[in-house]
């Protein structure tokens, strides 16, 4: 039973990571557009009239996938309760400081430095 808890942990704890990297790597994305839009605008003496809808949407979009960063990272907070509900222990790292690999050895308490995967900083 233990072992199916942590195995179901893992798979989570890796589709979770891999969500919250996809949704930064969207943001990065789109601010990388929202800047590339003015600065051309400005490049090719367009008036600031040219483009405006699109750069509105841009905008619009980032800000969308901050909301969608939130949920998931809210997400993120609610599987840690869930996971020690469970009772799966928690190993807690640093602000920006990520878990070993998921590949990593897991204990039902998180004691002797095991790490459990849902105790990543976001």
């Amino acid at each position: 039973m233990l072992n199916e808890r942590l195995s179901a942990a893992k798979k989570i704890a890796a589709e979770l990571h891999q969500a919250e990297d996809a949704i930064d790597e969207t943001m990065i994305c789109i601010a990388q557009l929202a800047a590339t839009l003015p600065t051309v605008r400005r490049e090719t003496n367009m008036s600031a009239i040219v483009g405006q809808e699109a750069m509105a949407k841009v905008a619009h979009a980032l800000a969308a996938a901050g909301e969608v960063r939130q949920l998931l990272t809210d997400a993120h907070l609610s599987l840690t309760v869930t996971q020690k509900e469970v009772g799966l222990g928690t190993r807690m790292f640093g602000a920006g400081v990520k878990p070993a690999p998921a590949s990593a050895t897991l204990t039902d308490d998180g004691a002797d430095g095991a790490v459990v995967p849902f105790a990543k900083a976001s």
